[in-house]
């Protein structure tokens, strides 16, 4: 199994703000998102569960993690740390798996990780949650595809693509 996270970063590191993308909508971003989840199984925290609406997203199966041992949803599979996770039964035959974040779920597995799909927001926000800093030296970048802002994305943005060495 590939395990990989999913991340739009703006140039602080800022993923979040309030519980939500500090930036306005990019809508390329949202379909590299959707092209690289979809029919996979995806690992994330409450919050960021909160954040989607409390659903899970068509055609995706989710593992929610959270330390609220009363926490209950009709659609994932609740868990009580990454362990679980990453241990769970059904995801071991997957060819990849997803981690959505939020912050702190990043930060937990970034040491799990093969590969980061991560958009490079080429501007800066204030917010609360952070993606970690990842060290070169561990990893090795695959591929970036840059982009100009536009009328559906109102910020220049990078689509980068790294390897675990």
């Amino acid at each position: 199994m590939i395990l990989s996270a999913i991340v739009a970063v703006a140039h602080n590191n800022v993923i979040g703000l309030n519980g939500e993308m500090p930036w306005k909508k990019m809508r390329a971003d949202l379909k590299f998102f959707k092209q690289k989840t979809t029919g996979k199984w995806c690992i994330l925290g409450r919050k960021s569960y909160n954040a989607l609406g409390n659903k899970v997203l068509p055609d995706r199966k989710f593992i929610v993690i959270t330390r609220d041992k009363n926490f209950v949803s009709n659609d994932s599979v609740v868990v009580h740390d990454l362990e679980s996770a990453l241990n769970y039964p059904e995801i071991q035959s997957e060819e990849e798996v997803m981690v959505l974040g939020g912050g702190e779920i990043y930060k937990q597995a970034l040491s799990s990780l093969n590969k980061i799909y991560l958009t490079q927001i080429h501007a800066t926000f204030e917010g609360d949650a952070f993606f970690p800093e990842i060290l070169n030296q561990n990893w090795l970048l695959g591929s970036a595809d840059y982009h100009t802002s536009d009328e559906k994305n109102p910020h220049p943005y990078t689509f980068l693509v790294f390897d675990r060495k």
